[in-house]
């Protein structure tokens, strides 16, 4: 044979059949086809080379087996343990999985997720952009199964993993008060758009309300400056005169506040307390070690696939929430102001 790349239409001449009995013979579709004819039809593939076009199959079996992630930022960790824990299920499960960042952008969002319907992907894992489901219609509109990760929806449309970030905020918030703090300066990316922060901040807003105490917040991005956070921390502090715990709403942006502390020679616990919503174990590569919610991505994103796989194999559109646990890790970053003030 040539090294010209054999098709269905070169094996159904060596095999005097039509075209239509090759691709049944190719699909398993054996009925109404002799012995003798799949005996043969066997024997010209083997010798011949030919090798199925696994694209051309699944546009025949309606199923890519492609899986698209898109994540919002690939340079946070969190995206990158994400990704491992749901790869992990996919490769178990015989599934491909495309990874796509949206770079916290709708519009670029928008792009990558047309492109995976482009790709006729059996299904997607989003960590959204917007809150608002409306924005992710034109998904629905295809049939195309998606799940929810990190984040939520309103009014909520898809099946959706998350952590309980409301309630662990409100234990961490808890934990500060209890610490004898009068004072906690919440920082992070807006908040706008985005439920994991908006939750987080809840939390913390409806704590201080009860214990009679304040709460002020801190949005930055990529424009802001190390000496912009440091002004902003010693304006909300007055000056690390008032009792006050710093709260970095993600770990990404607890490396930047211990980093800036450490810059301007603040010293922590003694000035500041710091705690923070983990994404990643951060906290334990500091002195001293921060307390912390810890998150676990790697679980999320196993959840995530088991749950698609689920849609896609069984058919199970049900539209629920799967809360995945988080832990309050308490390590040297808070003063006890009651017990320091006893001694």
């Amino acid at each position: 044979m040539s090294d010209k790349q054999m098709t269905i239409n070169d094996i159904a001449k060596m095999a005097g059949v039509s075209k239509a009995t090759i691709s049944r013979f190719l699909n398993g579709h054996f009925e109404r086809m002799s012995e003798d004819t799949r005996t043969k039809i066997d024997q010209i593939i083997k010798t011949s080379g030919y090798r199925i076009n696994q694209q051309a199959k699944a546009l025949t079996d309606k199923q890519t087996h492609l899986i698209g992630m898109v994540v919002a930022d690939i340079e946070n960790i969190f995206s990158s343990m994400l990704f491992k824990g749901a790869d992990q299920i996919f490769q178990e499960s015989g599934y491909q999985i495309i990874l796509m960042n949206s770079n916290n952008s709708l519009d670029q969002e928008q792009k990558q997720l047309e492109r995976l319907l482009s790709l006729r992907v059996d299904g997607i894992i989003l960590q959204p952009v917007s809150e608002m489901a409306s924005h992710y219609q034109f998904i629905k509109d295809t049939g195309t199964a998606m799940v929810i990760v990190d984040r939520k929806l309103t009014p909520q449309s898809w099946p959706e993993i998350t952590t309980d970030n409301y309630g662990y905020s409100q234990l961490l918030g808890n934990f500060i008060v209890r610490m004898g703090y009068q004072r906690i300066v919440m920082i992070g990316e807006k908040i706008i758009d985005n439920s994991a922060r908006t939750e987080r901040y809840s939390a913390i807003k409806d704590i201080v309300n009860k214990a009679g105490i304040s709460a002020k917040l801190i949005e930055i991005d990529r424009s802001t400056s190390d000496s912009d956070i440091y002004n902003l921390l010693m304006a909300l502090s007055d000056n690390l005169e008032n009792r006050t715990a710093v709260y970095a709403l993600k770990g990404t942006i607890l490396m930047r506040v211990i980093a800036i502390l450490s810059q301007y020679h603040v010293a922590v616990p003694g000035q500041l307390g710091v705690v923070a919503f983990d994404d990643w174990d951060w906290a334990k590569l500091v002195q001293p070690q921060i307390t912390t919610i810890q998150q676990n991505p790697q679980v999320m994103g196993k959840k995530s696939a088991r749950r698609l796989i689920n849609m896609l194999e069984n058919d199970n559109m049900k539209i629920d929430t799967t809360l995945i646990e988080s832990s309050l890790k308490v390590r040297d970053s808070l003063v006890d102001y009651h017990k320091s003030k006893s001694i």
